[in-house]
């Protein structure tokens, strides 16, 4: 069991909140954690996710431009690319398969993008 703390971003607010999920879980889990997290009204299955990796597959960096914009609500070339429909992460994929090959999550970074 693999405890990790993924920094996420509601993509249309800017607004950063952080969740500690095992890495066992599933993608599924990882939108109920950040529903409550958001005080989501609807349903945490209606939340789209998507990681905030870059082509070379590094994290998004806090202090980024990319990033700085997104906090303001300006969602820059970048973070449209990466919320692509086809890039969303599905509720029923495991966290560790989605998260192989990843460096391990760390400050500074931001790790998943959420459309709500």
């Amino acid at each position: 069991m693999v405890q990790v703390t993924l920094v996420c971003v509601d993509v249309k607010s800017g607004s950063v909140n952080v969740v500690d999920i095992d890495t066992e879980k599933l993608v599924g889990h990882l939108q109920q954690a950040i529903a409550e997290v958001l005080k989501y009204s609807g349903k945490a299955s209606d939340l789209q996710l998507f990681l905030a990796k870059k082509a070379n597959g590094a994290w998004l960096s806090s202090p980024s431009e990319d990033v700085k914009k997104l906090k303001k609500g300006v969602k820059t070339a970048l973070i449209k690319a990466l919320t692509k429909e086809d890039q969303e992460l599905q509720a029923e994929d495991p966290l560790e398969d989605v998260l192989i090959g990843m460096d391990p999550p760390s400050a500074r970074q931001i790790h998943v993008l959420v459309v709500v």
